[in-house]
């Protein structure tokens, strides 16, 4: 099973958790401020309050890890 990655909510500053086999896409928004989305197939999507490049080493360390203990 894969280890849940720890991200914050943009709203109100809560944690939020995602299972990093279960994303399928991360980008920028560019709103004002620009929000990190991560999708998950075409069904669901999250923003993050963390920035991009955090959230793609984030994931990829959780990723890098589970490939890593198989």
């Amino acid at each position: 099973m894969s280890k849940l990655c720890k991200f914050t909510s943009p709203s109100d500053g809560k944690p939020v958790y995602v299972n990093p086999a279960q994303v399928s896409v991360v980008y920028t928004f560019k709103g004002t401020p620009p929000d990190t989305i991560i999708g998950f197939r075409k069904d669901f999507m999250l923003g993050v309050k963390e920035s991009l490049e955090e959230v793609v080493e984030i994931l990829d360390r959780a990723t890098a890890k589970e490939t890593a203990g198989s």
